[in-house]
């Protein structure tokens, strides 16, 4: 499996058997990014930035439910959760998505908002890679989100939802605070892309540019 970060909440994971998996699809007044083909496009949840369906090419499936599915050679799963801390009073709902293809387990958990339920970290045992939001404001914050990774403990960690250079969230934070809460003995590995072998620890991926 190849994992390629193309901004926000947003990546492509390509299979072995070339199956093309876009998260989280968004506008480019956000972020400019490319604009990857796909099989299946999963959304956490319905908010612009996560559902920008026209920013994907191909004749793709939207997987945007709480329906566990199959595509050819990837099982898809959700564990429904909150985008904030009041059980979604303040931003409603999210979904946290499974993704099991080439013996990995990867975890997207869109826009989550509140400590790791014991359902999620159920959800996540074993998982391979975790992409988690530490940008705070909307997301957990990133000391928020290192404290998640410890309770979800994923053999990787790779930090979403944050603002880098040309993002246009002025209010979120970049991801110096998460990489500063983490446990000191946590490696930390900057890449432009995730290849097999998967590192352990925390990946920090090269934003896109356009």
């Amino acid at each position: 499996m190849k994992i390629t970060y193309l901004g926000h909440a947003s990546f492509l994971l390509e299979t072995a058997a070339g199956t093309r998996i876009v998260t989280d699809p968004y506008a480019q007044n956000i972020l400019p990014h490319p604009v990857e083909k796909a099989d299946v496009v999963t959304s956490s949840h319905e908010h612009g930035d996560h559902c920008d369906f026209s920013q994907v090419k191909g004749d793709y499936v939207i997987v945007n439910s709480e329906k566990a599915v199959t595509f050819l050679d990837v099982k898809i799963t959700c564990v429904p959760c909150f985008h904030d801390e009041v059980q979604g009073q303040k931003r409603g709902h999210n979904r946290a998505y499974v993704f099991e293809a080439d013996g990995k387990k990867i975890v997207h958990l869109g826009d989550l908002g509140e400590a790791p339920t014991p359902a999620l970290i159920a959800a996540c045992a074993g998982a391979d890679v975790i992409f988690i939001p530490v940008g705070g404001t909307y997301t957990l914050t990133g000391e928020e989100a290192a404290a998640a990774i410890r309770a979800l403990q994923p053999k990787l960690a790779v930090p979403m939802h944050y603002r880098c250079p040309g993002h246009s969230f002025a209010v979120i934070s970049d991801e110096a605070p998460f990489l500063a809460a983490l446990d000191k003995d946590m490696p930390v590995h900057r890449l432009d892309k995730l290849v097999e072998p998967f590192p352990t620890g925390v990946a920090l991926l090269t934003p896109p540019s356009k």
